[in-house]
Order: C-alpha cells, then sequence, then structure tokens
C-alpha cells in the first residue's frame, strides 16, 4: 500500500473488512470448534490430555476476544489516524493473531505424544486450522507467515507420531506440505482480499463521483430554473410596461386626430397646427419604440446588416448631443463636448454608432435634472487593434451594485417607475451593447448611488462589413 488519500481509504476497508470476516462471520464457527474439540479428546483418549486442550482453548478464546475488542476500538479511530499508526496498530494485533493461533494449536500438538486416536484428532485440528489461516488470515503477507507456522509444527508432530523412523518423517514432510499449501492459499487469499478491497474502493469512489455530479446538476437544475423563472417575470414585466408605453401615444394620436377632425368639422381650424404637431410628435415616439423592438429581434435573430463607411466622428458626436440638448435644456441640465486630438475618422455603420451614441445620451439627459451632461471622445485600443472611446458621463441618480450587474439583461428594467415615468421601451442599452459588440466593440457602465453613471462605447477604428447574431 502506497501513501496518500486512497492509500489511507485502501487501510481503513482492509481492517474493517478484515474485523468483519475474522469474528463476525466466522467467529462464533471458531468457538464452537475450538469448545467442543477438547470432549472428544476427554471421550476417546485416557488421561488428562483433555484439560491440556481445554486450557488451550480457554487461553486462546481469551486472547481471541480481547484482540477482537482492540480490533473494534481500531475501527471505530479510523478516520482520525494517519497511515503509519494505523500500520503500526495493525502489526501488534498481527502478533496477537499469532499468539491466538499459537494457544489454539499447541496442545493438540502435544497430542502426538498421546495414545492413539489423539494423534489423528491432533492432525484433523491442525487441518482445520490451517483452513482458517489460509481463508481469515489474508489481510497482509506478514499475517500469513506469522500466524502459520504453528500450525505447520502440530501437523508435522501428528503426522510423526503415525509413523515410525523413515515412514514418520515421511508423513512429517507430506503434513509440512499441507501448511505450505496453505501458505499459498492464503497468499492467493490475500490477492483477491486485495481485489475485492480496490474493487469496494473503486465503487464508493463511483459512488461518491455520482453523488457530487447528481448535486451538481441539481444545483445547476435550480440556478437555471431561477434564471428562467426571472427571465420570465421579466418579459412579463416588459410586456405590462410596453402595453402602457405603446398606448399613451397611440391614445394620443387617436385623441388629437379625433380632436382635429370636429375643428374641421366646426371650422374651428385655429388649434389644429398645433394638435397635428403633437399627434406627429406621438406618432414618432409610438415608431422609435417599435424600432427598438424590431432592432432587439433583428439582433437576436442574427439579421443585422452592418453597412460600414468612412464617419467623421466630429460631427456625428456634436449632431447628437443637439439632438439630446432640447431635452437637457428642460432638465435644466448643461450638455458639453470634449474631443480629445486623434480622434478623425472612424469606418463603422453610421446608422447604428449613431443610434448607440444617441442612446447613451438621451438616457443621461432624460434622468438628469439640474445636473451636466458630458461627452468626451478619445483615441485608445482595443485589444490590439486601434478605437475609440466614446463617454458619456451624468450627474444624475446613479445606480448600485445589484442594478448595473441587471443593466443590460434585455427585458430587465432598472427602475420600473422610472420606465414608466420616462417614456421609453427600455431596451435602449440592451440594444446599444449588442450592437457594439456586433460591430468589434462594447459598452462598460461604471457608477455610484448618488454619483452619477459613466457609459463608455468601445469602437474600433474599421469594422468590417458582416451580418452577426450579436
Amino acid at each position: 500500500m502506497g501513501s496518500g488519500p486512497a492509500s489511507h481509504r485502501v487501510w481503513v476497508l482492509t481492517v474493517r473488512r478484515f474485523a468483519e470476516l475474522a469474528w463476525t462471520r466466522h467467529g462464533p464457527v471458531r468457538y464452537v470448534s475450538v469448545g467442543l474439540t477438547p470432549i472428544l479428546v476427554a471421550l476417546l483418549t485416557p488421561g488428562w490430555w483433555w484439560a491440556l486442550c481445554a486450557t488451550g482453548a480457554i487461553v486462546g478464546a481469551l486472547l481471541d476476544l480481547r484482540t477482537q475488542a482492540a480490533f473494534t476500538r481500531l475501527c471505530a479511530r479510523l478516520d482520525d489516524l494517519d497511515d503509519a499508526t494505523i500500520r503500526a496498530a495493525v502489526n501488534r494485533h498481527i502478533w496477537s493473531l499469532a499468539a491466538i493461533t499459537a494457544a489454539y494449536v499447541a496442545p493438540y500438538a502435544a497430542l502426538a505424544f498421546a495414545p492413539q486416536p489423539a494423534p489423528l484428532i491432533g492432525l484433523l485440528f491442525c487441518a482445520g486450522t490451517a483452513l482458517i489461516c489460509a481463508t481469515l488470515h489474508v489481510m497482509t503477507p506478514a499475517m500469513i507467515v506469522r500466524t502459520i507456522p504453528a500450525v505447520i509444527v502440530g501437523l508435522a508432530m501428528n503426522a510423526y507420531a503415525f509413523g515410525s523412523g523413515f515412514s514418520g518423517v515421511v508423513l512429517a514432510i507430506m503434513a509440512g506440505l499441507l501448511g505450505v499449501n496453505a501458505i499459498m492459499a492464503a497468499r492467493a487469499g490475500a490477492a483477491s482480499f486485495g481485489d475485492l478491497i480496490g474493487a469496494r474502493l473503486n465503487a464508493e469512489a463511483a459512488a461518491e463521483d455520482l453523488e457530487r455530479r447528481v448535486r451538481e446538476r441539481t444545483t445547476q437544475l435550480a440556478v437555471a430554473t431561477k434564471r428562467a423563472q426571472a427571465a420570465s417575470k421579466a418579459k412579463s414585466m416588459f410586456l405590462a410596461n410596453m402595453s402602457h408605453e405603446l398606448r399613451t401615444p397611440l391614445n394620443a394620436v387617436i385623441g388629437y386626430a379625433e380632436i382635429v377632425q370636429e375643428d374641421l368639422e366646426s371650422g374651428e381650424t385655429g388649434s389644429s397646427a398645433a394638435d397635428l404637431d403633437r399627434i406627429r410628435n406621438a406618432a414618432n415616439h409610438l415608431l422609435a419604440m417599435i424600432n427598438e423592438v424590431l432592432d432587439l429581434s433583428r439582433i437576436e435573430a442574427g439579421r443585422l446588416d452592418l453597412r460600414p463607411t468612412p464617419i467623421d466622428l466630429h460631427v456625428l458626436l456634436r449632431g447628437a448631443m443637439d439632438t439630446v440638448r432640447p431635452t437637457a435644456t428642460k432638465q435644466r441640465t448643461v450638455c458639453q463636448v470634449n474631443i480629445a486630438p486623434g480622434v478623425e475618422t472612424l469606418v463603422a455603420d453610421e446608422t447604428r454608432v449613431r443610434q448607440c451614441v444617441l442612446n447613451l445620451l438621451s438616457n443621461a439627459a432624460k434622468f438628469t435634472q439640474n445636473g451636466v451632461v458630458a461627452l468626451d471622445a478619445r483615441a485608445c485600443r482595443i485589444g490590439s487593434v486601434p478605437g475609440f472611446a466614446i463617454s458619456v458621463k451624468d450627474t444624475g441618480p446613479g445606480m448600485n451594485a445589484e442594478q448595473l450587474e441587471r443593466l443590460f439583461q434585455p427585458f430587465v428594467q432598472i427602475d420600473a417607475s422610472h420606465t414608466r415615468a420616462h417614456d421609453g421601451a427600455g431596451l435602449g442599452l440592451v440594444i446599444t451593447r449588442r450592437l457594439a459588440r456586433a460591430m468589434g466593440g462594447d459598452v462598460q457602465a461604471h457608477s455610484k448611488l448618488g454619483q452619477g453613471s459613466t457609459f463608455t462605447l468601445y469602437l474600433p477604428a474599421k469594422s468590417a462589413p458582416a451580418r452577426v447574431a450579436a
């Protein structure tokens, strides 16, 4: 046996298996045999030879029971002992087993000097003991070597008593060969015992591995179920909010259209132009939300077409800021644009880049009151590729770590009340990140609650045309 966890497990299984075989299964039969045989000696052999055999049986049984108790205590402590301690304890117990065998066998070896049929009884008893040793004493080679010599002596002495001179010697040698064969049988039994322990160890390892895999699969299933439930709930909430967001501008279109119709029928068209302007604004808002939903559907279906062209970033960024400036002005928010040297031409899909920048600026302007929205652009590297970093910083309410973690998940809105209070489908950031990744870049967010947020759009200086599933 080697060292390490596997070796320790083998020692534990070996000792417990031997204790089970030696006493639980074979112990009662052994005690009955050594208890009844002195009675046979008393019935068949004149003299006090039976008393010698009875004394050997009593001494051997007492040693046997004491060793059994010691083995039981050892088995109870195996998990807390190291290999060296277990080996030392087993070695002591093997010497005890040798002493037990000698105590059982010695009186029957002495029967070689008693009248017939005492030597036959002694020969049979020693042969039975050899069988027990070959069957049970197979835990280690040392156990075989130390317990069998007393049996061989008993066999040889009783066999010699059946002859005289040369014939006695031949019979003693043959009896000794029986003991040697018992040793060989014990060695074969030791190999089988080792194979049994190995198979048991492998079975336990396989069972533990299966149990571990079942626990892992159960955990994964629980996580997947939780995610599926969260996704289902998020989609339900999204649809509920979307139904409100879509109905609001649609009701405005219908309502103001009816007012314009009534004004035309009555001839009072003084406010019709303003009502038509409201209809146009509501329709544009409705179209923007529908486009967001369609954009996300196209991206998830892998039907997003990118057509890169050279873009003047100065013009695009300032134009995007001019677009959201009215919204910021209503919120009494200051708009700033800072473009670092080296930010010039970007080769990408102009429509999608503008959409990404507008989404970030619109969110910042929408949620910032009496503050600042700053648009910064600088050159950077995206891995080993040159690119640009476009940052949108605001002094709005900011977000905590939990909100940041859910920020870019589709159909998950950070705050339903904010989404309902501010027009929008809540898909802008999701679409922005997926568009950025489709163009070879990404969007990262940093925020602290109460201190504002920073969203940075990373784009390679040159992206390839493609139809991708982001």
